[in-house]
């Protein structure tokens, strides 16, 4: 099967200069995904098309449907449906089934989960954060196409890649990036994760359930976001901007003239050498 594109051009009045012009930008695809779970439908996510197993194993790993990649006896996906069966057909379903993963933010299947405590001796030089969240924006093509993608990636203590994943959500980044990592055994303890979302509670939730120790986002961090962090003993990181970031405002771009960040939680594991 042919895969289907992440974006198309699509026409457009421009305005430049003062000027209004045609334009033909690239615009990122927008696709849905049914999630079939033991033979009943659970959820339907718009995402970014490809990579749709690592996002149904990272989605049902954050919502606690399983706890290892082995409880998954199979996993079928095209045409839009993802048919996933359990090795364990019994696994209780959420009270309201059938709703929808959209792309601005996520939902909780089963609330009151206590989490693990984070388990690393994992530390990070300071540059090594501002290193991850440079290559990050570099490496994010479709970004740099439509300027419509959020982006994870998980990183080791060299900042060097093991995933870069863009899609239209940032709970897609994270499920995608997840899923990835469950598939092919990456330590997670050994990793850190950085992001272009804003880190809330259900976010910092599904990633302290994944392990990861350092978690840097270049947005914000919600109360409950760094409440969750500190609960499990997570380095939480906010506003990570090195120099020369553009931030795009409401009303223009502001380049960062200086290196700043903002660690919520764990600061121990963040060294300025």
């Amino acid at each position: 099967m042919k895969p289907r594109p992440i974006s198309v051009k699509m026409p457009c009045r421009q305005l430049q200069d003062g000027h209004f012009s045609a334009a033909n930008p690239a615009v990122i695809v927008e696709s849905e995904l049914r999630i079939i779970l033991n033979g009943k439908h659970l959820a339907t996510a718009s995402l970014l098309p490809g990579l749709e197993e690592e996002f149904v194993t990272g989605y049902l790993f954050g919502q606690g449907f399983i706890k290892t990649p082995g409880e998954i006896s199979s996993v079928v996906a095209g045409g839009g449906i993802a048919e996933v069966t359990l090795t364990d057909t019994t696994v209780p379903f959420p009270a309201d089934t059938s709703y929808r993963i959209v792309s601005g933010g996520g939902r909780s299947a089963f609330a009151g989960d206590r989490l693990p405590q984070t388990a690393s001796n994992l530390t990070l030089k300071k540059d090594t954060v501002f290193k991850a969240m440079n290559r990050l924006f570099e490496m994010g093509a479709v970004y740099q196409e439509t300027e419509g993608a959020h982006a994870a990636g998980i990183f080791n203590a060299e900042a060097e890649p093991v995933c870069i994943i863009e899609d239209i959500g940032r709970h897609n980044c994270l499920d995608k990036a997840i899923g990835y990592a469950l598939l092919h055994t990456i330590p997670l303890r050994d990793h850190f994760l950085v992001s272009t979302g804003r880190m809330a509670s259900e976010m910092v939730a599904k990633l302290c359930r994944a392990g990861f120790p350092v978690v840097a986002t270049k947005t914000a961090v919600t109360d409950r976001g760094r409440e969750t962090a500190l609960a499990c003993g997570m380095t939480l990181i906010g506003f990570v901007r090195d120099t020369g970031m553009k931030i795009h405002t409401d009303m223009s771009v502001r380049v960062i003239e200086e290196p700043v960040m903002k660690i919520y939680t764990g600061a121990e594991r963040i060294t300025r050498l």
